[in-house]
């Protein structure tokens, strides 16, 4: 799953070189793989900056902050879809959580 996100991490920085070359206004909405793209600005720590660069270089910085932040939506959700399970369901059992387990290992 990873070497999937990767790639995608890639082919999103090699578009974007695309359409710098083609002389794309940065402040615009562009149309991406997945969607229009919006320009924003955000405060990082500078450590935080330089593992990202030292990735990614400073051409890729943007789809890996677009890739992590996706990632970490899909966890919120995730995490919400099993709040409201237990909120209906109640906590899972010890059985239950070995099953999932296994699976997670591919058991």
């Amino acid at each position: 799953m990873a070497d999937i996100q990767d790639a995608e991490v890639a082919e999103a920085g090699r578009r974007s070189r695309r359409q710098q070359r083609r002389g794309a206004d940065s402040t615009s909405a562009l149309g991406g793989r997945y969607g229009n793209t919006v320009k924003k600005s955000v405060t990082l720590r500078e450590s935080v900056v330089e593992q990202i660069e030292a990735r990614t270089g400073s051409r890729g910085f943007s789809e890996f902050l677009d890739a992590a932040a996706e990632r970490h939506l899909a966890l919120l959700k995730a995490q919400e879809i099993l709040s409201e399970h237990t909120a209906r369901k109640g906590e899972f059992t010890d059985d239950e959580l070995a099953e999932a387990q296994a699976a997670w290992r591919g058991e």
